[in-house]
């Protein structure tokens, strides 16, 4: 159960250091891909297609069209910033078994989360009251962005995660562990850990690399808020490039 906590897949929604900017009047669109691999083996397992709408100068929404490695559809998620970039609403559709997770900012301190194992299942919901430094989904990244010198500094910061599978929050830490070069640029690396003995035994790390430059992720190892075939979370290691 814990190891979907770690649903963020910052997954499969976080941003990319090598966008691909469509321009129109007055609104621009990046397209990025992140590819997963089987953390151990190495086996392709999906790929996730990005596309970021921005109006303004300000990130609106996404939409993430997941494919398997024979470039067959098998989810969906629409993520939207608009209300609050760090509590984005979002829902995420499985199509294999019918999982279903989402969250919406309600205003103030309220968040509600819902989610569903299968189509079988009822939607579950739950309105929280959320108070302190707080990330659902890919407003983690914004997270990181909004903290980026406290983080370059060597600090340790502290924040909740909204998990919508078990509505409920989580603490957790993060912080530098260096800062070198990765495929050629020159980036930060941070590790983010849920800030419990006890589930720590259960929810491992997560290791990312986001380019000094453009802020963007570039890699993401843990786990994914993507299943397998027994409704497990993915152990995986994702990679982000231009599409």
């Amino acid at each position: 159960m814990f190891r979907k906590i770690l649903f963020i897949s910052l997954f499969t929604i976080l941003l990319s250091a090598y966008p691909n900017y469509l321009q129109g009047t007055g609104a621009k669109q990046i397209r990025f891909i992140g590819t997963a691999y089987d953390l151990e083996t190495g086996k392709l397992l999906y790929r996730d297609y990005h596309e970021e709408y921005w109006e303004n100068g300000k990130h609106t929404h996404s939409l993430v069209t997941y494919k398997d490695p024979e470039g067959r559809i098998f989810a969906k998620k629409r993520i939207s910033f608009a209300k609050n970039r760090n509590i984005p609403d979002f829902q995420l559709d499985d199509d294999r078994d019918g999982y279903l997770e989402g969250g919406s900012f309600l205003g103030g301190n309220s968040v509600k989360l819902y989610a569903r194992r299968k189509t079988s299942d009822p939607l579950q919901e739950k309105v929280l009251e959320n108070n302190g430094p707080s990330a659902l989904d890919g407003g983690f990244d914004y997270f990181v962005e909004d903290h980026w010198e406290e983080l370059r500094s060597g600090k340790k910061l502290s924040l909740y995660f909204l998990v919508p599978v078990e509505r409920d929050k989580f603490r957790f830490t993060v912080e530098k562990t260096k800062e070198g070069e990765f495929n050629g640029k020159s980036s930060l690396f941070l590790r983010l850990r849920i800030d419990s003995a006890f589930l720590s035994v259960f929810v491992k790390p997560i290791d990312l690399v986001y380019d000094m430059g453009s802020k963007r992720i570039m890699e993401y190892k843990g786990t994914s808020n993507i299943n397998d075939e027994n409704g497990k979370s993915h152990q995986v290691r994702i990679v982000y490039g231009m599409r």
